[in-house]
């Protein structure tokens, strides 16, 4: 019964709502436009701004250059890469103090700039451009953080610019130089244009006294008369200000039809009732939703972290260790390891994207290398199956960056496969040279690359996503691969190290590191042979894997297998011993590969022939291989020591 009479008070909501609906529509859209606006500022406020710090970027480059360079003329090429590599900027150039180089004069600015497709390079500085006048010039020596200019045309460009320029100081405090580079308001202009979030929307950039400076639409004036819905900020770090607005015509065009809509909805009050209860619905349930999520999304993040190892991994052999410190509750790094005998597999890996899909995407990918790595005996085998599982579904087109490895525990060697991710640095040793591997999920035919390293005794190994290298400081300042390169050489807590760099600033990116240290102890190794020319091999194959477990590169391992055998030979052939005994030792001061050669035969000390003072025809036998040896080891030596001659070649590490 009491829904007997609903449809009457379903009309008669419906008369009094109609009009209040039109009003409310309104507003709503409006509202709506809003919020898309004052969004659409924050994005392009944060695009420019990355595009505009790289001036921040190259100027540390270019520090760098200049501190080391030998000759000064040098900096025209490298302004020319800058220009090159940096589509944004207008112009770069180094501008040196008064006299800084005599024979270039009391002015020398190398400097590189674009018009259209080619790139020129100029020395930038005489009287009619004395730079020592200009604002960006004095700007810098008076500001040690870089100096941002107001637009301004230049006369030789015949453009609105504007500029960064940036000191360089040596010890005393004294600059040596101001590095510097122009954008184009043109170029800014274009930018504008193409991220309105309407057609109907009009960027208008101006100085902090209201003046003009570009439009996405040319020559419009935009006043807060009533008729536009207006977002503005000021645009850092480069001190503008900006505006974005549309006309309110566009929003009332855009809920016009909406009208038409209300009438027909009249002749259905049933449905229209239903739609107002579940508004009713959706308010009261709002904060409950809200909570749900929350809770929803904590469980994803304990869901996530239990995906991964929890604990780290130590034995006689070797010990790792994983860190990930996701940017919001869930993320997309990864990192997973298994040990199958004597070889631990592992894997890094960075979904693209943030959140719930990049999780969701993180989860499938650790899922598939476990499965995939109890199955197959090759990082290469296993990068190719998931690249197959994870392209064939794959809709959004999401990928992952991995890195996948197979360390041999007994011997350190370690055959790897990366898929498009940072590559990793071995301490001490520098980066590990990488394949450019595609990621996975873009192309499930694509056939990977397999690479091999060798991890010597105390050697570590460090893995990390790009949230490590990207990671910014409260300045903005990207850490980098120098400054990591720095922290890993220098720092034991490397998760600490990276926190410390980004202080309070917010991070931009998940944050994953995994440590693989190579713990065994390389045991001495003497090997007896009986005097035989077919014993050489195995003595050979000895020293070459007890090279590699060292972690000797292969030219320097095969040049000491070179000297080996020139000794050998030498044994061989006019020793007249009944066998051959090879020791095999590791010496930690300094330190070094000892190769001792024992034999019994007749007394012979090689190392008594003075190889490069005689003529070839003098020399005695066995005098002709000790030259080449004494040309590869660091030390070689020579006793007789009850009845047996004893050769020492010692090879430092």
């Amino acid at each position: 019964m009491r829904f007997k009479y609903i449809h009457i008070l379903a009309a008669v909501f419906l008369v009094i709502g109609m009009t209040v609906q039109t009003f409310v529509s309104y507003r709503y859209a409006r509202k709506h436009v809003q919020i898309k606006l004052d969004l659409q500022m924050q994005l392009v406020q944060e695009k420019l701004r990355f595009d505009l710090y790289d001036a921040y970027d190259v100027a540390v480059q270019l520090e760098d250059f200049v501190s080391e360079m030998d000759n000064p003329d040098d900096l025209m090429e490298e302004t020319r890469s800058v220009i090159k590599h940096y589509p944004q900027f207008y112009s770069c150039y180094v501008a040196f103090p008064e006299n800084r180089f005599p024979k270039k004069g009391k002015w020398y600015c190398p400097c590189s700039y674009r018009v259209g497709d080619t790139i020129y390079t100029i020395d930038f500085g005489d009287a009619k451009h004395d730079y020592f006048a200009r604002e960006w010039y004095h700007g810098a020596v008076n500001n040690e953080a870089g100096f941002w200019s107001q637009p301004y045309r230049d006369e030789d460009y015949k453009e609105m610019i504007f500029t960064y320029s940036y000191p360089i100081t040596d010890v005393q405090g004294n600059v040596t130089c101001v590095i510097a580079s122009d954008f184009s308001v043109k170029w800014l202009q274009a930018q504008l244009n193409a991220d309105k979030p309407f057609d109907e929307a009009v960027f208008v950039l101006q100085s902090t006294n209201g003046e003009p400076i570009a439009a996405s639409d040319e020559g419009l004036q935009i006043t807060d008369n009533g008729e536009w819905l207006i977002s503005s900020t000021t645009l850092q770090p480069i001190d503008l200000d900006l505006m974005i607005a549309v006309p309110r015509s566009f929003v009332w065009a855009g809920i016009s039809w909406g009208i038409w809509i209300q009438f027909t909805v009249f002749l259905l009050g049933i449905i229209l009732v239903g739609v107002l209860i579940r508004r009713l619905w959706l308010a009261r349930e709002e904060s409950v939703k809200l909570n749900l999520i929350e809770r929803d999304m904590q469980i994803a993040n304990q869901i996530q972290m239990g995906i991964l190892p929890k604990d780290a991994y130590n034995d006689e052999h070797v010990a790792l260790k994983g860190t990930l410190i996701p940017m919001r509750e869930v993320g997309g790094d990864l990192y997973d390891y298994h040990k199958e005998g004597d070889c631990l597999w592992f894997i890094i890996g960075d979904v693209s994207g943030k959140g719930v899909p990049a999780a969701m995407f993180m989860s499938a990918t650790v899922n598939l290398f476990r499965a995939a790595g109890r199955r197959l005996n090759s990082p290469k085998a296993i990068m190719e199956e998931m690249n197959v599982v994870l392209s064939d579904n794959n809709p959004s087109f999401t990928f992952v960056t991995a890195f996948i490895g197979r360390l041999d525990c007994q011997t350190g060697k370690m055959t790897y496969c990366n898929a498009g991710h940072c590559e990793p640095i071995i301490k001490g040793k520098g980066f590990v040279v990488c394949e450019p591997n595609i990621p996975l999920g873009y192309n499930g035919n694509f056939e990977f690359k397999e690479q091999e390293t060798s991890l010597a005794p105390g050697d570590t190994l460090v893995l990390y996503t790009d949230g490590v290298t990207e990671a910014r400081d409260a300045q903005y300042r990207m850490l980098g691969k120098a400054r990591w390169m720095e922290i890993v050489e220098h720092r034991e807590d490397l998760p600490e190290a990276v926190k410390n760099y980004i202080g309070k600033a917010d991070p931009t990116d998940d944050i994953t590191l995994m440590t693989i240290r190579n713990q065994r102890a390389v045991q001495p190794l003497t090997l007896r042979v009986p005097t035989r020319e077919d014993q050489w091999p195995v003595l050979r194959h000895t020293i070459h894997e007890y090279g590699t477990c060292l972690g000797i590169e292969p030219k320097a391992l095969k040049k000491l297998e070179v000297a080996a055998e020139e000794a050998v030979v030498n044994i061989l052939h006019y020793s007249q011993a009944g066998f051959i005994e090879m020791a095999l030792s590791v010496h930690p001061s300094p330190s070094s590969l000892h190769l001792v050669l024992t034999d019994d035969g007749l007394p012979f000390d090689p190392t008594a022939y003075e190889t490069k003072a005689e003529a070839v025809a003098e020399r005695q036998v066995g005098g002709l291989g000790i030259s080449l040896i004494r040309q590869i080891a660091d030390e070689v030596h020579y006793e007789r020591i009850q009845n047996t001659n004893n050769l020492t070649i010692i090879k430092q590490l």
